[in-house]
């Protein structure tokens, strides 16, 4: 496999937690590099001697610099930007605005908490169910709509339990062309797939930090499009932005944001991106050479950094055993692979996994 990251090694050697086990487990929580942690360390310092005179620099300047730098990740706005303590928070907090658009179509096993604040009184529940293979069909989803009529469309761009990612374009222009507003949960594909929010057309998109973007726990951000701000002021008479930024978030916790980010930048989406994939196919080659079945993961064009491969819990702990970390989800073992994998990794975990 083409090595699409020349300084692999360099990045690789960030990660401590990389010298002790084969981590393939970035869909359950990210690795935090050395610099990031360090950077939190200093900010803690900073707090500490500093006290209130801190906290207003962030304020009145520093968490509008980690805003830009979230928004500039996902080609939105800083002013439809806000910086929460993570996704399921932000949206909890979103809900009770979004009562106006009573009927939300979710997707069957979407993760729990995207399903959560839409089970608040008021609010009207379509669910549409998985294909037969796991994967999610957007005509299906279409034809629900056309027949529901719903307000909301909201959907985890990668699902948590398979790692199928949906069409986001295509999702957008069915939710433009039919009146919907559209919601889109991206903590398992942020940092791990290039984003354009201009050109994907979201209406509302947010994902929490500890994932793909490795940047621990306790940061996250919603965005919002201009005319989902619009209405929102106009029918709760407040800027719902601000309602979302208001409060003292951590500082510890957006340094991490704002350092992971900027390294994610230093590196390129792109090439990150370009790393995964192939990554992920010289892993399929492999596991199909070995016997191991691979349940998902299969399209490029679908899939993001995860692969489900067949297997038990039994596996998993055997796996874990011999020092290769992966997770037992839905109805398999689920892989995640980010750009400081090798294929050494994939190698090693195929080595152990009949041991």
């Amino acid at each position: 496999m083409p090595n699409t990251l020349s300084d692999h090694a360099t990045l690789r050697s960030a990660y401590p937690a990389l010298q002790e086990r084969c981590y393939l487990d970035t869909s359950s929580m990210g690795l935090m590099a050395e610099s990031t942690v360090q950077a939190a360390h200093a900010e803690h310092q900073c707090l500490m001697r500093e006290g209130s005179a801190r906290l207003f620099q962030w304020i009145f300047g520093i968490n509008a610099e980690v805003a830009r730098t979230v928004a500039a990740s996902i080609g939105g706005t800083v002013e439809g930007t806000a910086l929460v303590q993570g996704f399921t928070v932000g949206l909890a907090q979103l809900a009770p605005l979004l009562a106006h658009r009573t009927k939300v179509l979710l997707i069957e096993q979407d993760y729990p908490t995207l399903h959560a604040p839409f089970a608040l009184p008021g609010f009207q529940r379509v669910v549409v169910p998985l294909e037969a293979d796991g994967t999610i069909s957007l005509d299906r989803v279409r034809e629900t709509m056309e027949r529901e009529r719903p307000q909301l469309v909201a959907i985890s761009e990668v699902q948590w339990l398979s790692g199928f990612r949906i069409d986001v374009p295509a999702l957008a222009a069915h939710c433009r062309a039919l009146g919907a507003w559209s919601l889109v949960d991206i903590t398992q594909s942020w940092c791990a797939v290039p984003w354009d929010l201009r050109a994907a057309g979201i209406d509302i998109v947010g994902g929490s930090g500890y994932k793909w973007p490795l940047a621990g726990f306790g940061n996250g951000f919603i965005h919002l499009s201009e005319a989902v701000r619009a209405e929102l002021k106009e029918r709760n008479g407040v800027d719902p932005v601000a309602l979302l930024n208001a409060g003292h978030r951590d500082p510890v916790s957006l340094v991490r944001l704002q350092d992971a980010l900027e390294r994610i930048a230093a590196i390129g989406p792109q090439r990150i991106a370009a790393h995964v994939n192939a990554l992920c196919d010289h892993a399929i080659d492999r596991f199909d050479e070995a016997g191991i079945v691979v349940l998902h993961g299969r399209d490029a064009d679908r899939r993001s950094g995860i692969l489900l491969l067949q297997g038990d819990e039994t596996q998993v702990k055997r796996l874990e055993e011999h020092g290769v970390k992966v997770a037992f989800r839905g109805k398999g073992i689920r892989v995640g692979i980010h750009f400081y994998n090798s294929t050494a990794d994939i190698d090693r975990l195929v080595e152990v996994w009949g041991k």
